[in-house]
């Protein structure tokens, strides 16, 4: 009686290093797949940026398979967007990569296991301020998916205006027609400078939500709802701004004017508001 039998063959992975030179065997796809397998080490620092503006941000990756990875080679691996969104790179922070869904490759040619991979890549902000998470996953295109353990990548576009208040005048009480006036001292957190009369750069003391109703109380305001604009010249981070804002008392008492009190608010005319700290003022 003839005995049936298996066959079965297994191809090793031999490394040669001579002269400096390294080179591979080839490898079946079937024990490739098996043979590839990666885990994360860490990434740069998550990037915030102005919108429009562009970094490089880099990912390293372990090699814990059995198999190299070749770059240029039929086990190249690259950083790809996990289930190969490309919506990021439609908002434009893909700039410079492989592919709308390919961020880079490695940087060395050849990473043998236990060595680490370099993955860098550039990230634009996009227009729209945000934090944008970036799902990444290593990939051997036309092989396999390494492992999906890795933290996002997280970019946040950020139109650089932020505040927070240090000092306000003390609350005056006034009789009917009496007029005083209030200063606010705010010091610049974000990342933009404050420039006194340039549009755009100019930072106002506002009334939140633009509300316009207690602008029949202001002396001298710039608007009805602007009650001052910084004192200074330019503000750089770190450095403090004075809004001084003149107001008259009312002719007759009104606790419940336009529903109560009403808070001020730092604004970036024509961008955005700075941060909503400011104190409440009767």
């Amino acid at each position: 009686m003839k005995r049936a039998g298996a066959l079965f063959v297994l191809t090793a992975t031999i490394v040669f290093v001579a002269g400096g030179l390294v080179a591979a065997a080839p490898v079946p796809p079937g024990v490739s797949a098996l043979g590839l397998h990666a885990v994360f080490v860490d990434q740069s620092p998550s990037p915030t940026l102005l919108p429009g503006t562009i970094t490089k941000h880099t990912v390293h990756f372990r090699n814990v398979g059995i198999a190299p990875w070749q770059r240029g080679g039929r086990t190249q691996v690259n950083l790809g967007i996990s289930g190969d969104v490309t919506a990021f790179a439609a908002q434009g922070i893909g700039s410079g990569w492989l592919s709308p869904n390919r961020l880079a490759t490695t940087s060395e040619d050849m990473v043998l296991p236990g060595m680490i991979g370099t993955f860098t890549f550039p990230l634009r902000a996009p227009m729209d301020p945000g934090a944008y998470r970036l799902p990444i996953r290593p990939v051997v295109d036309g092989i396999t998916w390494l492992e999906d353990g890795a933290p996002p990548v997280v970019l946040t576009s950020d139109l650089g205006f932020h505040s927070s208040v240090v000092e306000v005048s003390r609350h005056s009480v006034l009789h009917p027609g009496d007029v005083s006036t209030l200063t606010v001292k705010i010091r610049n957190t974000g990342a933009r400078t404050w420039t006194k009369g340039q549009l755009g750069q100019q930072v106002n003391l506002g009334v939140v939500g633009d509300d316009k109703f207690l602008g029949a109380l202001g002396v001298g305001w710039p608007t009805p709802d602007r009650v001052a604009i910084q004192s200074e010249l330019p503000r750089s981070r770190t450095q403090s701004s004075r809004c001084v804002s003149v107001a008259v008392a009312p002719r007759r008492r009104r606790r419940d004017l336009a529903g109560g009190r009403r808070r001020r608010q730092p604004h970036h005319r024509g961008r955005t508001r700075c941060a909503d700290d400011a104190r409440t003022r009767r």
